[in-house]
C-alpha cells in the first residue's frame, strides 16, 4: 500500500492530557455550567459569551465563538454520555456558511482525581484531515490555558 493511501485511511484523532489543581467536580462544572463555560471557552482573544450546554444525555451544546474581528464561528453538538464529575462525551460540528453542519466529530472528556487535583483527558475523533486536527489541538490548548486561569481567580 502506498503512503498516500495509508494517509487517506488514517484515523485522525487528538488526545490532550492536563493536570489541573482543582478537584474533578470543579473542573467538570466549568465544562457543564453555562456561566462557567462562557468565561473561558475560546482560545486567545476569542470569546464565547453565549455558549450553552444542556448537561444531560441528549442535551444540546451550542458554542458561538466571537473572533476579535467580530466574525462568529459556531460549534454545535449533542451530549451522548454524561457521568457526573467523571466523563462527558458529545458530538461536535462547526456550522458551515450555508448553515449546514460540517464534519461530525466526537469529543470525550474524562476527569480523574489525583493528589494534585484532576487529571483531565480530552479525546477528539473523526477529523476531516490532519490540518483540522492540528487547528483543534491549537484551539483546545488555548482554551485549557484560559480554563486554568479562570479557575484560579
Amino acid at each position: 500500500m502506498s503512503n498516500a493511501v495509508a494517509e487517506e485511511t488514517e484515523v485522525l484523532e487528538l488526545t490532550m492530557e492536563r493536570e489541573i489543581a482543582y478537584p474533578p467536580e470543579i473542573v467538570f462544572a466549568a465544562w457543564t455550567k453555562d456561566e462557567a463555560l462562557r468565561q473561558w471557552m475560546g482560545p486567545g482573544e476569542i470569546t464565547a459569551p453565549d455558549s450553552t450546554m444542556d448537561a444531560r444525555v441528549g442535551g444540546a451544546l451550542t458554542i458561538p465563538m466571537v473572533h476579535p474581528d467580530g466574525t462568529v464561528t459556531t460549534a454545535r453538538g449533542e451530549i451522548t454520555e454524561f457521568v457526573q464529575d467523571r466523563k462527558l462525551r458529545f458530538t461536535w460540528a462547526w456550522d458551515q456558511d450555508d448553515g449546514s453542519p460540517g464534519q461530525l466529530m466526537e469529543i470525550t472528556l474524562e476527569f480523574f482525581p489525583v493528589d494534585s487535583g484532576t487529571r483531565f483527558v480530552l479525546h477528539q475523533t473523526n477529523f476531516i484531515d490532519a490540518e483540522a486536527r492540528d487547528k483543534h489541538e491549537h484551539g483546545w490548548d488555548g482554551c485549557l490555558v484560559k480554563l486554568k486561569g479562570c479557575l484560579s481567580r
